[in-house]
C-alpha cells in the first residue's frame, strides 16, 4: 500500500478514532478528489461505512446545500479541501450537534505523508499546557528581532489546544494539528507585526511586510508588499483588518511550506490572525480569516516568558 494510504489509515483509526458502525463522510471538491479518494478506501478496509461528497468550497461562503446536507447526517467528518469549510456555519451547527470533524484546507499528498505521522501524545501535552496559559492571560506581548513589538489583550477568552485527538463527540479541529491559540478582545492591541514567514492566502513573505495596529485594527502597511496586501484585504469585509486570534506552533513535524494549514502549526513560530473568529471564542464576524506567520519570536503571556527568539521554555 502507498504511503499516502498508510498515512490517511493511521489518521482516521488515531486522530478520528472511527469506529465501524458510524457514519464517516469525506467532503472534498473536484481539485482534492483523487487524495480523498485514498482516504475513502482506508476508510472502507477498516469496516467504516465510509461516503464522499464532491463539491465546490466557496472561500468565506457557506457549504453548498448537498454537502451541508451529508454533514447534517455524519458522525465524522474529514474535509479535504482546497479551500476552508472551517469558519462556516454548517460545520458549526455539526459540530454543535457532536459531528467529530477534522478540517484539513489545502491539504497535499506531501503534507499527509510528512505530517500525519507526528507524535500527537507531545502535541497535544505541548498544546495543553500553553493553552492553559492563554486561558489565564490577560495580555500578550511579542517581539522579535526583526522589529515585531505588539501587545494584545484576552481578558476572560479561552485557550485552545489544536492536538490532533478528535475522538470526543463534537470535536474539531485541523489535520496536521499542532497550535494552542486563543481569540484576543478584537478592538484592543497596539504595536508593530512584522511579518516575515507567510500570510495565508496570499503569499509567503520574500521582503517583511510591517503592519501598524492601533485599537486591534491594521491602520498602516510598509514594505514591498504593501499595495498588494491592502488590495487583498480589500477585498473582503472591514473587519478583515481587525485581530482575531493569537496562536502559537506545537507541531515538530510541520515545516514553512506555503501552506497555511501547515505554516500556522510549525514549532518555534506564532501566527496573528485578522477577521472571523466566531468559532473559536470570539465576537466578530468577517468572510475572510487570514493567519500571519511569525519566525522566532519571544512571547510573554503576562509576566511569564514562554517563548524566547522562537524556543519553548515554559
Amino acid at each position: 500500500m502507498s504511503k499516502t494510504y498508510e498515512a490517511a489509515k493511521i489518521s482516521i483509526e488515531s486522530c478520528m478514532g472511527v469506529k465501524p458502525g458510524e457514519k464517516f463522510l469525506l467532503l472534498t471538491d473536484v481539485e482534492q478528489i483523487d487524495l480523498a479518494k485514498e482516504f475513502v478506501k482506508a476508510g472502507n478496509d477498516l469496516g467504516v461505512e465510509t461516503v464522499m461528497v464532491c463539491g465546490p468550497v466557496h472561500q468565506g461562503g457557506e457549504m453548498p446545500a448537498l454537502s451541508k446536507a451529508a454533514i447534517d447526517q455524519a458522525e465524522v467528518c474529514m474535509m479535504i479541501t482546497t479551500g476552508s469549510y472551517t469558519h462556516t456555519k454548517g460545520r458549526a451547527e455539526a459540530t454543535e450537534r457532536g459531528c467529530r470533524i477534522a478540517s484539513m484546507p489545502g491539504i497535499t499528498e506531501e503534507i499527509v505523508q510528512n505530517t500525519l505521522g507526528a507524535d500527537y501524545d507531545e502535541v497535544e501535552r505541548i498544546g495543553t499546557i500553553l493553552a492553559e496559559k492563554l486561558t489565564k492571560a490577560e495580555k500578550i506581548h511579542i517581539t522579535t528581532e526583526a522589529g515585531t513589538d505588539l501587545t494584545l489583550y484576552c481578558g476572560s477568552r479561552t485557550g485552545i489546544a489544536d492536538t490532533g485527538k478528535l475522538t470526543e463527540k463534537g470535536a474539531f479541529g485541523n489535520l496536521p494539528a499542532g497550535e494552542a491559540m486563543v481569540a484576543p478582545i478584537e478592538t484592543k492591541g497596539d504595536g508593530k507585526l512584522v511579518v516575515d514567514g507567510v500570510i495565508a492566502d496570499f503569499k509567503v513573505m520574500e521582503e517583511p511586510l510591517t503592519l501598524t495596529f492601533q485599537d486591534g485594527r491594521i491602520v498602516k502597511t510598509e514594505g514591498p508588499d504593501a499595495e498588494t496586501f491592502d488590495a487583498f484585504v480589500a477585498q473582503f469585509e472591514d473587519t478583515a483588518r481587525q485581530v482575531c486570534e493569537f496562536g502559537i506552533g506545537t507541531n515538530p513535524t510541520c515545516t514553512i511550506m506555503g501552506n497555511g494549514l501547515v505554516d500556522e502549526k510549525v514549532f518555534g513560530t506564532i501566527h496573528i490572525a485578522c477577521g472571523n473568529n466566531l468559532f473559536m471564542g470570539g465576537q466578530q464576524d468577517c468572510d475572510m480569516h487570514y493567519d500571519m506567520i511569525i519566525n522566532a519570536p519571544t512571547v510573554w503571556i503576562d509576566e511569564e516568558c514562554v517563548m524566547d527568539h522562537g524556543n519553548h521554555i515554559y
